[in-house]
């Protein structure tokens, strides 16, 4: 079986995990969940964090384990696994991208994603945070599809995101970056990162293979025992 590291995204921290964990475990994996800088337990102020220091975090992970990684990343953490495959395509087994940022080289978040559109109601600026704004507006964003009582506790747990990682280009090349296999399990009903433009980075940079679910932005939260098969399948 494989080790599994897995990446966080905005807001959230290693605890998103909780249900998946155990799951994959079952199958006979090692599974690694961490907390990025400025997240979780960490208290980096959210004015000093940058890209550099959440995919510093990720290789000193990443270098830990007895072996290559597959580098599972949820949303704004597909800008680390991109980097983590340039910096050390020979630490990576594989990458899977779950409605993840996969950007091409010298965009940011900002850049490709966030500057596209209106600002989403449900986040607000505080400084050099992004926080969240009405709990609904949250449920709608991140949890449309998931159980009152998951969706509840996962947003008690949210925190403030910083902004600067979001507005720092990803660095990446076909040599290193490209050479690592790279999957990614799109959902279909998801208001944080819409199916669309899912899609429209699948067909940029290609993936094999591309899976659908018919969840939220959070699979691993409201369907975690079909994610961790997609998961188990995808890492064998």
């Amino acid at each position: 079986m494989a080790t599994i590291v897995l990446v966080h995204g905005h807001m959230h921290g290693a605890w998103c995990w909780e249900k998946v964990v155990p799951l994959l475990e079952a199958k006979g994996h090692k599974v690694v969940a961490f907390d990025l800088p400025a997240r979780g337990g960490d208290n980096t102020a959210h004015d000093a964090a940058s890209l550099e220091q959440f995919v510093k975090a990720a290789e000193r992970v990443v270098r830990a384990q007895a072996e290559p990684v597959v580098l599972v990343g949820h949303s704004a953490g597909g800008t680390i696994l991109s980097e983590i495959a340039e910096r050390m395509p020979e630490r990576v087994a594989r990458l899977i991208y779950v409605a993840a940022m996969l950007l091409p080289d010298g965009e940011s978040i900002f850049s490709a994603f966030v500057s596209k559109g209106p600002m989403d109601p449900a986040l607000a600026i505080d400084g050099a945070s992004a926080v969240k704004t009405e709990d609904h507006l949250v449920r709608r964003r991140f949890y449309n599809t998931s159980s009152d009582a998951d969706a509840a506790l996962a947003i008690e747990k949210l925190c403030a995101e910083p902004i600067p990682p979001m507005t720092q280009p990803v660095r990446v090349t076909a040599e290193r970056f490209g050479s690592v296999s790279r999957a990614f399990i799109q959902t279909r009903f998801d208001n944080a990162v819409p199916i669309d433009a899912q899609a429209a980075m699948c067909a940029a940079l290609p993936c094999d293979p591309v899976i659908v679910m018919d969840t939220d932005h959070s699979p691993f939260l409201c369907a975690p025992q079909e994610f961790a098969a997609h998961i188990h399948a995808l890492a064998r």
